[in-house]
């Protein structure tokens, strides 16, 4: 699944002439991650392809972002799933948003109410039950701010800073962003059916405390309230 993914991306990238210096950050994996990567490193050398090892210490999608995050050069980051089931084909547009002044732009699987069909149903529900939460509590329209295939400015990312060791990092970085002024934009965008894909085992059920944490607190700092 690796290899599809960087393939995708060397296709995407290379005619768009967008120079990129590509991160996978290995989790204390044992399925040989690290050495493929080298590997493909040799394989697809204009993505400038950087391995970064981490022990296990703080596990979760949240501390993998965060860690790629702090070892990133670039000005802005593209978050991509290793599994190829992200549409990466939109990431010359995405860039192209940041470069026009937003601070992060993201594939939106509800930009139109009829779009999701590419998620299960028990995620549309919540995704739907969520997003009008938002809208009570924060008053503002967010489509989806959970999806992870997104695009940022690093710099503007890392001064409103993230905390978040889980899925819910994503929420976080939506509403931190809205919070400080930042300006988000929305590309429609569904993920790719791919055999065996899923490898970071998303579980609604251990995830959806944790985005009730991030509104709870992006409500609170409305309020003039910080929650350290």
């Amino acid at each position: 699944m690796l290899e599809r993914c960087l393939s995708s991306l060397h296709a995407v990238l290379l005619p768009a002439a967008i120079s990129v210096e590509a991160l996978i950050v290995d989790d204390a994996s044992v399925d040989r991650t690290v050495e493929f990567a080298v590997q493909l490193s040799q394989r697809f050398p204009e993505l400038h392809l950087r391995v970064l090892q981490r022990s296990n210490v703080n596990p979760g999608f949240g501390s993998l972002v965060r860690y790629g995050i702090a070892h990133a050069t670039g000005r802005y980051c593209v978050l991509v799933a290793p599994d190829g089931t992200d549409p990466v084909e939109l990431i010359p547009e995405m860039v192209r948003g940041l470069r026009e002044g937003k601070q992060m732009v993201i594939c939106s699987r509800y930009v139109r109410s009829a779009e999701g069909g590419g998620v299960p149903l028990r995620y549309r529900v919540y995704q739907r039950i969520y997003r009008r939460a938002i809208l009570l509590t924060l008053g503002r329209e967010v489509t989806d701010s959970t999806n992870g295939f997104r695009a940022f400015d690093r710099v503007f990312i890392q001064a409103i800073g993230l905390g978040s060791n889980r899925f819910n990092v994503c929420p976080e970085m939506t509403f931190k962003t809205m919070l400080a002024g930042g300006e988000i934009g929305y590309l429609s965008g569904q993920p790719l059916p791919q055999p065996g894909a899923g490898s970071e085992k998303f579980k609604l059920s251990n995830e959806i405390f944790g985005y009730g944490v991030v509104l709870t607190r992006a409500v609170l700092h409305r309020l003039g309230i910080n929650w350290f």
